[in-house]
């Protein structure tokens, strides 16, 4: 335990009594180990004075008088005569009386102390970083050398420590061995007590409907995750926009600063789900306005399925043209005999439904119909030549125009009964018919051979 020295009061005392007495007095008080408060009363050469109320002045050497490593000029300054002292008594001379003092073992005594305290609060120390080390860096506490790994000094695995040297940061004690004179730091505790902070302050402030901002963190194949601040949140694919794209990377990118709904909000899970489409008004929403029937659009083919072609009109918004509204005259097996993936057409809005969200488009109603003019280029009566195209049981089939074909029936080919037509007539030979009706509407013709 610590003792401070005390004057004593003046007595009358034999030259005898007085030499047992400080004899006495030294013997009690002065022990290697004991922890004394003194005065400096000299800083000389080899070191300092101190007045500790025994028979003699202490001396602390100079290497005796601070842990920190510093020069001799710097050591005279540390203390001055009538300055106040804590001292820990190294060994005492029995011949010379000499009392060999520390201040250095007290001062280490007293970070040591601190530092216990801090760890037993449990709050985070102010540190210097001083050096990179094998598995982490090494920072000054009050003093004492502490380890901080390399797994704990960021909340993300760190490539570089050299950038923490000479930085100060704020860490937290995990570990303290005051025997082994081992003291282990986390600054990532700190940063984490800091997100979990971070994270209840933004989910007690979040709900559904909020419009937020982040920067894109990571583009993955179902969504894109954005950075909020403490937490991600994820905007699904389906959520990225109203039109058609093969990954959400052709729409976003990392690093961009994007504008979100809140769909929902889950604390427990930590969950954010967000929508930068609901940002923008569903072109479904104002179709019947926009493109009513007979209206003309120009769009980007987008798809081709064997029942026809999906053309982009605006982003959102796909109209389909089935095949048959391809061409007037072709008859496509598949839509790309027709046109191709990429191909920019223009197309007239035939049928809508907003609530199913269906859009028909004609493809061929671009183009004047061909079938309205062929019934004034070929009114009943009319006598044409034409090319078999096509052979059956029930009749031939003979091309008028490129594309518009009629049916020579089985009864019109001669006067008499034919039984195989097949037998008399051969596919690219040529035939004088008589034009019988045009119907525009079906697209048929009826023919005769025989009239």
């Amino acid at each position: 335990m610590e003792e401070k020295a005390t004057q004593t009061p003046e007595k009358t005392f034999s030259m005898e009594q007085a030499l047992q007495e400080t004899e006495a007095r030294l013997e009690k008080r002065v022990r290697p180990g004991q922890v004394l408060t003194g005065k400096v009363v000299l800083v000389g050469s080899e070191g300092v004075a101190v007045d500790i109320g025994a028979k003699t002045e202490g001396i602390i050497p100079f290497n005796q008088l601070t842990e920190r490593p510093l020069p001799e000029e710097e050591l005279k300054a540390l203390l001055r005569p009538g300055d106040e002292v804590r001292v820990q008594v190294l060994r005492v001379d029995p011949e010379t009386g000499q009392i060999l003092l520390s201040r250095r073992k007290v001062e280490a005594q007293e970070h040591w102390d601190r530092i216990q305290q801090l760890y037993e609060k449990g709050e985070p120390v102010t540190v210097t970083v001083k050096e990179k080390v094998k598995g982490g860096v090494v920072a000054e506490l009050d003093g004492v050398r502490a380890f901080i790994p390399a797994s704990q000094l960021d909340l993300r695995r760190i490539p570089n420590l050299d950038a923490y040297v000479g930085q100060q940061i704020l860490a937290k004690i995990i570990e303290l061995n005051r025997k082994k004179g081992r003291v282990l730091l986390s600054r990532r505790a700190v940063l984490e007590e800091e997100q979990k902070r971070a994270k209840e302050a933004f989910f007690q402030s979040l709900e559904p409907g909020q419009v937020v901002e982040g920067t894109v963190a990571d583009v993955t194949d179902f969504g894109v995750f954005v950075n909020l601040g403490p937490v991600d949140g994820l905007v699904h694919r389906s959520e990225i926009t109203w039109g058609r794209f093969s990954h959400p990377r052709e729409v976003v990118h990392k690093g961009q600063r994007v504008r979100a709904r809140v769909v929902s909000v889950d604390p427990a899970r930590e969950r954010v789900n967000l929508s930068i489409k609901a940002l923008v008004p569903d072109p479904w929403s104002t179709v019947a306005e926009k493109y009513p029937v007979g209206t003309r659009v120009r769009g980007k083919v987008v798809g081709l399925t064997p029942f026809g072609a999906f053309v982009e009109v605006e982003p959102g918004l796909e109209g389909l043209i089935h095949i048959s509204e391809l061409s007037w005259t072709k008859r496509p097996k598949h839509p790309s005999e027709v046109v191709k993936e990429g191909d920019e057409v223009e197309a007239v809005v035939l049928r809508l439904d907003p609530a199913e969200r269906r859009l028909s488009l004609g493809l061929k109603q671009t183009q004047p119909d061909p079938w309205q003019q062929l019934t004034e280029k070929y009114p009943p009566g009319t006598v044409v030549k034409g090319r078999i195209t096509g052979v059956t049981d029930f009749g031939v089939f003979v091309e008028l125009e490129p594309g518009m074909e009629g049916l020579v029936h089985v009864s019109e080919l001669d006067h008499g009964r034919v039984e195989n037509p097949a037998a008399l007539f051969k596919k690219g030979q040529e035939m004088e018919v008589v034009v019988l009706h045009i119907d525009p509407v079906e697209q048929r013709i009826s023919l005769s051979r025989k009239r």
